[in-house]
């Protein structure tokens, strides 16, 4: 096990993109970051933690068992792979309402700016939810896909009413 730059962690958990979640103040926010152990391999520019993982950056929650954090050579986040029993994220958008994820497996990919939710999926923002095996959420144009390959597993999608507007003359 590698020995923990302090400085080092640091600057990762900085360069970490919040572009993912949707408070812009977010950002601005400190990271902390709780688990049972670290594992720091500089080589491979991988942080890993383990055991009640629990990652707060201002409204954004994210508990897992365990958090893998790839970075490039630069220290910039390539990959986020969280993992857990389930693994779940909570965060507020711009209009203060909340937007939560669970499922086995959740991986944000820098790159794409793909938010993807694995094996027992659930994503609620509004009221509405999705249920799927696969739930795909693209965080720079906002669209989602869902679905399997599997033909036994379908999308289930609840949507609440929207309420109705009243003006008064």
């Amino acid at each position: 096990m590698a020995t923990v730059n302090k400085s080092a962690l640091l600057i990762s958990l900085v360069m970490m993109s919040t572009q993912l979640w949707a408070l812009d103040s977010d950002s601005e926010q400190p990271i902390s970051v709780e688990a049972d152990s670290l594992e720091v391999r500089d080589q491979e520019n991988i942080s890993i933690y383990r055991g009640n993982v629990r990652l707060v950056q201002g409204s954004l929650e994210i508990s897992s068992d365990r958090l893998a954090i790839h970075f490039d050579e630069n220290k910039d986040l390539v990959l986020m792979e969280m993992t857990g029993r389930p693994a779940r994220f909570r965060q507020l958008d711009e209009a203060r309402e909340e937007m939560l994820g669970e499922a086995k497996q959740i991986n944000y990919i820098e790159s794409k700016s793909m938010l993807e939710l694995k094996d027992s999926a659930r994503f609620s923002h509004a009221g509405d939810t999705i249920e799927s095996n696969l739930i795909r959420i693209n965080t720079e144009n906002n669209s989602i896909e869902a679905g399997s390959a599997e033909s036994d597993k379908r999308v289930k999608m609840l949507i609440k009413p929207r309420q109705q507007s009243t003006t008064t003359d």
